[in-house]
């Protein structure tokens, strides 16, 4: 088959969305096939190549204009397939491409529920589920628990979504070692370190990690990573709960990998995730996981096998899962080491790769 062109479209995403459309340009772009990249100027990870600038509004107004850029971005550039990331990526995609006869694929990587983004977004998006299954050729869903959701918002298209998890790959080459990441962020030595990796808004839950942290030893610091509009509120909160001294917030960073490396536990406190690239990182690096057991986590944890899974919201539960982790290496080593063993089974990095690029060459037909 002759050369193909792709483009991928995502609007404002999270680091996650970001790194794992940069790792497909990277592994991707070449002889067969040539992967661009369209979305914000701003993305919170740096791609491979240059990204061609459109900006998909979050709220309802202005789509009409980027369906136009869009369409006009696919006929200059040749496109023979659109494989946009979110649900409004998926829709303008699809719109944009219509006309043109480009076939569209999507990935979700989220769901939005009344519990994690709010009862008007959630009332709001409802029409976006399924139309964006209906409008595009086919669906990706990055845990078990998206494929069901679509499938049972979108019947009569069920056959369209499948789940493709996004497996990481090798683990990432590291720059600094522990003792350098703990004397950056004044860690002490004998300090236990929690590190999250999450964007600083209402479905990561941060205020139920500070919550659990508060219930933990005064040597036990954590160390956030990200950044979102709920920032101030939690600093705030956290100085309130007189924890000013054991919380390091650092923002976004393009040297996760270390600072990840560098904790004790990795941990999340969300209200829902997919299957989070920061946890499967975790795992390559040998760092034991603790989480809420919410959206695609079970899917990559196993609680009590391969590390510790607790109710969402629950800070009790989840300090004292915190505290099984870290007052115990033995268990911590033995977490890791099967976490590592069911990662490498069920998220190939190779096989997500194949199965996009078999996609690629199937729809362009």
């Amino acid at each position: 088959m002759s050369r193909l062109n792709v483009l991928q479209v995502l609007g404002r995403s999270a680091g996650g969305i970001a790194r794992h459309v940069a790792q497909i340009t990277e592994a991707l772009d070449g002889d067969d096939l040539t992967i661009d990249v369209a979305g914000p100027r701003d993305l919170p990870v740096p791609m491979p190549k240059a990204v061609i600038p459109l900006d998909i509004p979050d709220g309802p107004r202005g789509h009409s204009r980027i369906v136009r850029r869009l369409r006009s971005y696919l006929r200059q550039g040749g496109y023979d397939v659109v494989h946009a990331h979110g649900l409004r990526a998926g829709i303008d995609a699809a719109l944009a491409a219509r006309p043109l006869e480009v076939p569209t694929l999507q990935t979700v990587h989220n769901l939005v529920l009344p519990d994690v983004s709010g009862r008007v977004k959630a009332a709001a998006y409802k029409w976006a589920e399924p139309l964006s299954v209906r409008l595009t050729q086919h669906t990706f869903a990055v845990s078990e628990e998206i494929a069901r959701h679509l499938r049972g918002r979108s019947p009569k298209s069920a056959g369209k979504v499948e789940i493709l998890y996004l497996g990481i790959g090798d683990a990432p080459r590291l720059k600094r070692t522990p003792a350098q990441i703990r004397a950056e962020a004044d860690v002490p030595d004998d300090a236990r370190l929690i590190v999250t990796v999450s964007r600083l808004s209402a479905q990561k839950a941060l205020n139920v990690m500070l919550s659990a942290l508060a219930r933990l030893p005064a040597n036990v610091v954590l160390i956030v990573l990200g950044q979102g509009p709920d920032e101030q509120r939690l600093k705030t909160m956290s100085l309130a709960m007189g924890l000013g001294d054991r919380v390091r917030w650092l923002g976004w960073r393009n040297d996760i990998a270390d600072w990840i490396h560098a904790a004790d536990v990795f941990s999340l406190s969300s209200n829902w995730e997919g299957v989070p690239l920061a946890a499967q990182e975790a795992v390559l690096l040998g760092v034991p996981v603790v989480s809420t057991e919410v959206g695609g986590m079970p899917e990559l944890i196993g609680d009590r096998s391969s590390g510790r899974l607790v109710p969402k919201g629950d800070a009790e539960a989840l300090a004292a899962a915190l505290s099984d982790v870290l007052s115990s290496s033995e268990m911590a080593t033995r977490y890791a080491e099967q976490a590592l063993v069911d990662l490498r089974r069920r998220f190939s990095t190779s096989q997500m790769l194949t199965r996009l690029s078999g996609a690629y060459e199937w729809h362009a037909r």
